[in-house]
């Protein structure tokens, strides 16, 4: 039996979310499909839900989605406040799409696989971690040679600036702000560090091309990720 949420996320309130479809069918395989489903996320992120969830990250896959965000208790006591709210959200855009979905393809039944697995990221540099593994899934899958030339992510948004009606929804996490002062700079980082991690997945090769960033220092992927500074972090 699957932990209730609490559990899963209660100590740091970090979350990676994983809603598959029925089955795994494919039911994000089109560009429509995938827009209807990030319809659903912003049309249901009420005022309530804003004052409770953070967004930080999506990558929408033929059959399934990840999105990466941290609930924000106004006091200890009501984190458990928070994750609820994190699910009520969860509950009401799944709904909306699924009832959309069926709808549209004139059938009936279900259409996510079960409720959405949410686990637990350990801290604020592991976000950016997460980020860069949703980053690669299309990757992974020989969609792109590079997460640069997929649309269906937040990738372009924190690696060159890129923004939609769906990126409103994006609040960047703490370890991403404390890649540089200015946005540049911290664009630069993001994309630094993202083309390492896929590196170190034997994802892409260690040549130049037009997305690969050059690296300035011979480090690995988990130091150049610790070396981060961020603010209040021990």
């Amino acid at each position: 039996m699957r932990k209730p949420r609490f559990l899963s996320i209660g100590v740091t309130g970090l979350f990676h979310k994983i809603w598959r479809g029925h089955n795994r069918e494919f039911v994000l395989q089109s560009n429509l499909e995938k827009h209807h489903y990030l319809n659903a996320l912003l049309n249901t992120f009420s005022d309530n839900i804003k004052q409770n969830v953070k967004l930080h990250g999506y990558c929408l896959m033929g059959n399934h989605s990840h999105e990466v965000g941290r609930t924000i208790p106004d006091t200890e006591n009501s984190l458990k406040k928070a994750i609820a709210t994190l699910g009520d959200w969860m509950r009401n855009a799944h709904s909306r799409f699924g009832a959309g979905y069926n709808r549209r393809h004139n059938r009936q039944g279900k259409v996510a696989y079960d409720r959405p697995k949410t686990s637990e990221i350990e801290n604020e540099w592991e976000v950016l971690k997460v980020m860069f593994y949703c980053d690669a899934n299309p990757v992974r899958a020989g969609l792109v040679s590079h997460p640069s030339r997929y649309r269906h992510s937040s990738h372009s948004f924190y690696a060159y600036g890129k923004k939609s009606r769906y990126t409103e929804l994006l609040i960047p996490p703490e370890a991403y702000m404390a890649l540089g002062k200015t946005a540049e700079e911290r664009r630069k980082k993001y994309r630094q560090l993202c083309d390492w991690y896929l590196r170190q997945q034997g994802l892409i090769q260690d040549r130049p091309s037009e997305e690969v960033e050059a690296l300035e220092e011979p480090w690995d992927f988990e130091s150049m990720l610790y070396s981060i500074r961020i603010r209040g972090a021990p």
